[in-house]
Parts: C-alpha cells; sequence; structure tokens
C-alpha cells in the first residue's frame, strides 16, 4: 500500500510539473518556455529515460534474489513488492521521457515491450497471491477448526472433499495446459462447497460462520493448488521471455541515443 501510494504521488507530482507543456499538440509545444527541458533530448525529459533504463536494470535483481539469494536478503514478498514498483515507476518515467509521444520504431518496440512487461507482471502479482503456499495444510487445519467447534463432522467432511479432486496438472505444464485446467478447478470448487454447505447444518454462532467460510475457502485453494503453481511458472516464463526483450530494445534505445550524442549529465 505505502508503495502504490508513492507511485501515485510520483506520478502526480511528474504530471503536475508538466502538465502544461504535456497538453500541447506536437507543434505548440516548440513555443512552450519547458520545452528545451522536458522534450525527450531535454536534460529532464533525457533524466527521465535514464531514469527508467537504470530501474530496469534494478528490477531484474528480484530474477538474481529468485535464483540465488538465501534468507537473509530478506522476504521474497517484500522483493516482489519491489519488483512491481520499479517496473511500475519505470514504465511511468518512459511515458514522461517520451514526452507522450512514439516518433521512432526504436522508441516504440521500447515502450511497447516494457508495457507488456508490466501487464504480465500485474497478472503475475495476481497468480502468485492466488496460488496457495501450502494448500494441503490449510485444508487440515481449517477441518481441525471447525471439528473444534463441531465434533464428529470432520470425517465426513474430508471424504467428500476428497471425492472431489481438483485437476492433476503436472508441474512442467505450458502456459496452454494450465490455462485449460482453469474451469475444472472451477467447477471443483463450487462442488465442494456445496458438498461443504450439504454437510454442515446451518451455523448459528458467528465462529461457525467463520470457520465454515474458511473451510470452503481451503478447500477451493486446494482444488487448484497444482494448477495455480503450474500456471504461475509457466506465466513467469513468458514475463521473463519479454522482459528479454524489453532488455534489448532499452539497450539499444539507450546505445542510439548515447550514440547520437543523447548523454544526458554524461555530455
Amino acid at each position: 500500500m505505502i508503495l502504490a501510494l508513492v507511485l501515485v504521488a510520483i506520478t502526480v507530482a511528474l504530471g503536475y510539473r508538466g502538465y502544461s507543456f504535456y497538453k500541447l499538440s506536437l507543434e505548440d509545444r516548440v513555443e512552450h518556455p519547458d520545452f528545451r527541458t522536458l522534450r525527450p533530448s531535454g536534460m529532464i525529459g533525457n533524466g527521465y529515460g535514464w531514469g527508467a533504463a537504470l530501474l530496469v536494470v534494478l528490477n531484474l535483481s528480484y530474477l538474481i534474489r529468485r535464483r540465488f539469494g538465501g534468507a537473509k536478503l530478506g522476504s521474497m514478498r517484500v522483493w516482489l513488492d519491489l519488483h512491481v514498483f520499479t517496473g511500475m515507476l519505470a514504465a511511468v518515467l518512459v511515458s514522461f521521457h517520451s514526452a507522450f509521444q512514439l516518433r521512432t520504431p526504436i522508441a516504440t518496440a521500447s515502450t511497447a515491450s516494457l508495457a507488456l512487461v508490466v501487464l504480465t507482471g500485474l497478472i503475475g502479482r495476481f497468480l502468485y497471491a492466488l496460488a496457495p503456499v501450502s494448500g494441503r495444510e490449510r485444508l487440515r487445519a481449517a477441518l481441525d477448526d471447525y471439528d473444534q467447534l463441531t465434533p464428529g463432522l470432520r470425517d465426513r467432511l474430508a471424504r467428500a472433499i476428497a471425492e472431489l479432486p481438483g485437476p492433476d496438472v503436472p508441474a512442467n505444464a505450458s502456459l496452454l495446459r494450465s490455462l485449460w485446467a482453469i474451469p475444472s478447478w472451477r467447477r471443483v470448487a463450487r462442488l465442494r462447497r456445496g458438498a461443504i454447505e450439504l454437510l454442515t447444518p446451518p451455523p448459528t454462532l458467528r465462529d461457525e460462520r467463520r470457520a465454515i467460510a474458511e473451510l470452503v475457502k481451503a478447500a477451493a485453494a486446494d482444488a487448484r493448488a497444482s494448477a495455480t503453481a503450474a500456471l504461475l511458472r509457466s506465466w513467469r516464463g513468458l514475463h521473463r521471455f519479454f522482459a528479454l526483450v524489453m532488455l534489448a530494445a532499452v539497450f539499444l534505445h539507450a546505445g542510439v541515443a548515447w550514440y547520437y550524442g543523447y548523454r544526458w549529465i554524461f555530455s
């Protein structure tokens, strides 16, 4: 939440700083007093671009942490949040660097690849939140909690849930295979919910309602466990591919800009 607020604040501040310039047409911008500073090759506009390039490089440190890092380097959830934040901030800086115009094929390719990376990254973040870390353990705990409130139904509930298994998706399944399993685990989750509601008496206490709600969620999480894990793994591969394309486009864009003398403070 804090990172989201920081991102919004930076975007609003940059927009406020150059609104009178960005709202003009390309022909009218030439007459604006900030034209030489806010244009893509200007001191501020060019700085946005180099800042975005630096954020792109820093953004990839998440992959290094994921591949080689240990627990001493911090929680993966924190690293993932920073990964999303730096990616979104880079997209914001790229937008202001381009002054909301795409006039060259290289700039278009860089912006499009970054947009794809951000889009697939946001969807991947949603899948990461959707994928249960330990669905089976959560289901056992939910059954135990409900059994403490209403003894005698645990075994019947466990058998009913086990008789409605979720789709068994291999860990190395393709993205298409993983997506194909979504209707199956959603159907199983609905059936498990119906079985739980059929076997449990109407709750009269708040704790009972909470226990049943948690049991339904745990049963649904267990039903989608293998499918969402495979989907997340294959989606990461797609996101990584777009990230490599983006990185190549960014380096090409920066290299061309450097070659033609647009070197910001390094001139």
